[in-house]
């Protein structure tokens, strides 16, 4: 398989991989209606090894992609009238995917039986050319009537239409339009920096609604049924752009249902009316397949109804030979031991694994993250440093007390991100910050968290304060990239550790810093940060970002990782505690509303 991608990147980035055609795909061709059922997942993340704990106490396999193919294969045989459909985000997000890019995710999820697919924003985190790899390797088709070439054409397939029990199902698949500004952007643009794709509603909403019902009309005549196979999500930021799947359904007519991702929402079924006052049933199953697949029932006389299934025993052996020989690579490459830890690392409020509160809150993972990029580019490249990002989102999981390994520290960097250099001006660091803290003292009620920015900060070598009293005047475009920031700032107080004197010192707006983070912030435009554009590169590809997280781990004295024993103990008056989940008071919340519950 392998072999066969790089033949084809070669000459898949100046393809479109729509179709010519849109034949009807029969699933089962019936005289009369039947019950149909259709399972879906989303945002998988490539999380193939999900483990549970028993009555016992011990840690067992939970639900993965073998069990949802051995059931799916199951009912195809007894009952026929099946498929299976996927919502997006399936390559990326956990070491499994990251290893080889997600060419072996491709593989199982063809092994697995899948019928269908849309192209979630983080399914472009390998690249433009890996994602029509992607597309080409993959049994199934993806399709999206909102992703398009800048001259208007599809880059898929809008729709396609399936001959199942009797009916006509059309799906409409749709992207979110903050795919460009969530994955990276330049790999959107040409080598002049000129956006080359775009996705409808990236610059206006009504784009999005317009390019749905569109494709809706087109193919409504044709079809029984018409349902959306989306990654849009019902998401803060979404809803503040007017571009979830709950906007959508209010802004069309025409759909039947929406099957959803994105937003890692737990959705078992919710009825949205349309523009023109009818049920859409909207249904999404949350992440990581945490709580179970989805399944929808279309009766022989037109009722539509969905449920999460959890708890099955069925398996399929080929897809769990193919999972059990990823998951074995993984831990031969990076297995090996490399320290001991103290205290957990913590991406989650302690106790809580529902708030993600390192994209909202200050946490020692933040900390700990931030500071081997400080302490790799000053004191194992002797090279000077004076602050170095990470952004919350790019922490993907903690790390519990007691060994680690190279496959810990991939784990929570899996993305394969290149650390850099630059010089930059004060103010382009206040005003990434500014970005990222946007959210702050926001509440997802849903998910009983607070609100979300995966662009929120971590700085080693920099504290500051965020005012929650001061409203958020960050101005963007219409596809969410950096413009200005328009009235008073929510951060105050930004201070930089300065080496010699061994003290903080107010950040001077005019004067170039050293900066080091991950080229997906500091040259990628990664979560809209423009500001960095026209900045000077000191250094590229110093090193991978898990790669320099681990090499700070190894570099604790006897390799236990706790507050005595850091790396950056010679630094006097260096805020750093890696033994405390919330971090040392790098960044203080001040008048906040929503407290932690």
């Amino acid at each position: 398989m392998k072999k066969i991608f790089g033949i084809v990147l070669g000459v898949l980035s100046v393809l479109t991989l729509a179709s010519c055609g849109n034949d009807v795909i029969v699933i089962n061709e019936c005289s009369e209606r039947e019950d149909i059922k259709i399972l879906y997942t989303n945002d998988i993340h490539s999380y193939i090894a999900n483990t549970t704990k028993d009555k016992e106490g011990n840690e067992v396999a939970a639900l993965r992609l073998n069990n949802i193919a051995g059931y799916y294969k199951k009912l195809k045989n007894d009952f026929k009238n099946v498929m299976l459909v996927d919502a997006g985000d399936e390559v990326q997000g956990a070491i499994y995917g990251a290893i080889d890019r997600g060419v072996d995710m491709i593989n199982i999820m063809n092994n697995v039986g899948y019928d269908l697919a849309c192209p979630g924003n983080h399914d472009f985190d390998y690249g433009m050319d890996a994602f029509k790899g992607f597309v080409q390797e993959a049994n199934y088709p993806y399709i999206s009537c909102n992703f398009k070439e800048s001259n208007g054409k599809n880059v898929l397939d809008a729709y396609k239409i399936f001959e199942i029990g009797g009916a006509k199902i059309g799906f409409v698949g749709i992207s979110t339009p903050s795919t460009i500004i969530t994955s990276t952007p330049t790999f959107f643009q040409n080598s002049k920096g000129e956006f080359i794709y775009t996705f409808d509603g990236q610059y206006k909403k009504e784009d999005l609604y317009n390019s749905v019902q569109e494709t809706v009309d087109e193919i409504k005549n044709k079809v029984d049924y018409v349902i959306a196979l989306g990654h849009l999500g019902v998401g803060i930021d979404e809803q503040k752009l007017g571009i979830t799947s709950i906007d959508v359904i209010n802004n069309t007519t025409g759909l039947d249902a929406f099957i959803d991702g994105h937003s890692h929402t737990l959705m078992e079924k919710k009825i949205v009316k349309s523009k023109d006052d009818k049920d859409v049933v909207l249904t999404q199953t949350g992440f990581y397949l945490e709580s179970g697949f989805g399944v929808m029932d279309i009766t022989k006389d037109g009722n539509i109804n969905t449920t999460l299934v959890n708890n099955i025993e069925d398996k399929d052996d080929n897809v769990k030979n193919l999972e059990d020989a990823l998951i074995d690579k993984v831990n031969n490459q990076l297995g090996q031991k490399i320290a001991t830890l103290d205290k957990n690392l913590y991406i989650m409020t302690p106790g809580n694994d529902r708030q993600r509160i390192v994209r909202a809150r200050e946490t020692n993972m933040g900390n700990i993250a931030s500071d081997s990029i400080y302490w790799y580019i000053n004191e194992l490249k002797k090279l000077d440093c004076d602050i170095a990002f990470v952004n919350g989102g790019g922490l993907r999981t903690g790390i519990d007390a007691g060994d680690v390994t190279y496959l810990s520290c991939k784990s929570v960097m899996p993305f394969g991100n290149q650390i850099c250099l630059i010089k930059t001006k004060g103010i382009n660091i206040k005003n990434a910050i500014e970005m990222g803290v946007n959210v702050v003292d926001g509440w997802n009620d849903e998910w009983n968290s607070p609100a979300e920015n995966g662009g929120f900060i971590h700085a080693a070598g920099l504290k500051y304060d965020v005012d929650c009293n001061v409203p958020c005047h960050v101005k963007t475009d219409n596809s969410g990239m950096f413009v200005s920031v328009d009235g008073e700032y929510r951060v105050k107080n930004l201070m930089v550790y300065n080496k010699n004197t061994k003290e903080y010192e107010p950040l001077d707006d005019n004067k170039e810093y050293l900066l080091g983070g991950i080229n997906y912030l500091l040259r990628n435009q990664g979560n809209g940060l423009t500001m960095f554009n026209d900045s000077e590169l000191v250094l590229d590809y110093i090193d991978e970002d898990y790669t320099v997280f681990a090499k700070y781990f190894m570099a604790f004295d006897n390799t236990k990782i706790n507050n005595q024993n850091s790396p950056l103990k010679g630094y006097i008056n260096y805020l750093y505690d890696y033994e405390n989940p919330y971090g040392s008071n790098r960044i203080n919340i001040l008048n906040l509303k929503h407290s932690l519950s």
